[in-house]
This record gives structure tokens, sequence and C-alpha cells, in this order.
């Protein structure tokens, strides 16, 4: 008897005649469908066909899938932790912080870091933010989120 032959035949109505055990048709379902069923889950690993439980190549796939490459000698808990929050992720402090290394500051209208202008570097302090950042992250970020007045960039790493 095979594992999934009987669930096939466990979904049947009560009344159906391959419920029977002598029924020929029983059997085929029991001996054919169900054992090549058993064979096919038991070689191929499904875990890896989901994003929490992929592992190497199979993770990789999804990072690309997400746009998201893997980093050198980046290990494959950082990287599915990397891959969820860049494709799943919200704009706020810790993100900007934790994912793309940024250092936000409190907004200040026209702001000129050769006048010494002062302002804040407790991001928590303010619902505008600031931030100095490179020109591609400035478009990854513009592209992936609606900015509006939450984040200015003061310039380019």
């Amino acid at each position: 008897m095979s594992d999934y032959g009987e669930e096939i035949i466990d979904r049947l109505g009560e009344n159906c005649g391959l419920r029977k055990p002598g029924n020929p048709i029983r059997d085929l379902i029991n001996d054919g469908v169900g054992e090549w069923y058993d064979r096919f889950v038991a070689e191929n690993d499904f875990d890896n066909y989901f994003l929490d439980t992929a592992t190497g190549g199979y993770l990789d796939l999804w990072g690309k899938d997400y746009g998201v490459p893997r980093k050198l000698d980046e290990s494959d808990d950082d990287y599915r932790q990397r891959i969820i929050l860049e494709a799943l992720g919200h704009l706020t402090v810790p993100y900007l912080q934790e994912v793309y290394g940024l250092t936000l500051y409190c907004y200040v209208a026209d702001f000129d870091p050769p006048d010494n202008m002062l302002t804040s570097d407790n991001p928590y302090a303010c619902s505008n933010h600031m931030t100095i950042a490179s020109v591609d992250v400035q478009n990854i970020l513009n592209r992936k989120f609606v900015i509006g007045q939450e984040l200015a960039f003061i310039g380019d790493e």
C-alpha cells in the first residue's frame, strides 16, 4: 500500500466503489499512481520551493526573482532575511539603518553643510529625515518607495 494512494482513495465519497478492497482499479491507484507519488516526494526536496526554508542555489533563485543578489560569503539565513526585508520591507528608521546603512538626520530646509547648520542625528526626534546616500541607493529607494517629504537626500557618497 502506498501512502499517497491511500490518501487519494480516502478523499473519495463513502459509497464509491473504489473504496472496496477487492476493486482492481483501487489496486491500480495504490500500486501505480500512489507509488509514483511516494517516490517523487521522497526524491524531491520540497522545502526548497519555499522562501522560508530554501537553501543554497534554491535561495539564490528566490533572490533572483526578487531582484536581491547574494553578497559575497553571505550565509543562507542572513540572505533570506535580507530578501524578505528588501522585497517586503517598509520605509522605517530601522529598515533604512539596517538594510541600507544610512545615517538619518532631522530634516532642515535648505540644509547646507559648509554653513555648519545644526541638525539632530536622533531619527526619532522628527518625522522628516535627510541623509547622505550613494546614487545607487537613492535610485533603489526611489524605485521601491514613494518617498515624498519623509526622506531627503543631501548629496551622494
